[in-house]
């Protein structure tokens, strides 16, 4: 039996992160991003992607580096409390602590790792 090309069905490589490792988080370039159910809305707006987890293009690569530069210092303690007190430029990168909130214990967790 031969497979043809419908709805919400790729035939292409999904493009994980580093599937080897077992991050099967969807790279930049996933054919899965925005393929999924149209009835279905992302965090972002977006159409849902296919996969367990949605597609963030804000992905953190290092714990409190809120600006995705390499490092962690004063700087993303900054860009951190500019998102919690005007909601400027927040992404998933400034939820230190992962529990879904923007606050000062996401503060306190960037200062513990310039601090360490």
């Amino acid at each position: 039996m031969e497979l043809t090309p419908g709805t919400g069905i790729i035939y292409e490589n999904p493009e994980f992160l580093d599937p080897e490792s077992l991050n099967f988080d969807l790279s930049d370039v996933s054919p899965c991003i925005n393929s999924g159910n149209p009835n279905q809305l992302d965090s972002d707006g977006s159409i849902s992607d296919i996969g367990a987890k949605p597609y963030n293009s804000q992905y953190c690569f290092l714990s409190g580096d809120t600006n995705n530069d390499g490092v962690v210092n004063v700087i993303d303690v900054v860009d951190l409390v500019n998102c919690i007190l005007f909601s400027q430029n927040c992404t998933i990168c400034f939820d230190i602590n992962e529990d879904n909130e923007y606050d000062i214990l996401d503060v306190l967790n960037i200062v513990n790792i310039i601090i360490n």
